[in-house]
């Protein structure tokens, strides 16, 4: 074996797979950034929703503890019980 066919065979079997393994390596790790990454976005997203549906049930709740609300209640189960008795 001459010197270069010794430098290349130094280079593919011990240089050449450490630059694969770290290539590897490192686009695992920048895919885990990612991820973590989406999952806060989703969390944020979330988050948001959350608060909109917050607020939408309050507003429901005022409609429906309001009296207005109630007394039409009542008028419309009466108006279903006079309609029920006269068939």
């Amino acid at each position: 074996m001459d010197g270069n066919e010794f430098v290349l065979a130094i280079l593919f079997l011990f240089v050449l797979p450490i630059v694969i393994i770290g290539t590897f390596t490192s686009h695992r790790k920048e895919m885990a950034k990612m991820k973590l990454k989406l999952g806060e976005a989703q969390a944020d997203k979330v988050s948001i929703e959350l608060e909109s549906v917050k607020s939408r049930l309050e507003v429901l709740e005022a409609i429906v503890t309001d009296k207005k609300y109630q007394l039409n209640s009542e008028f419309d189960a009466l108006r279903n019980e006079n309609t029920a008795s006269r068939q």
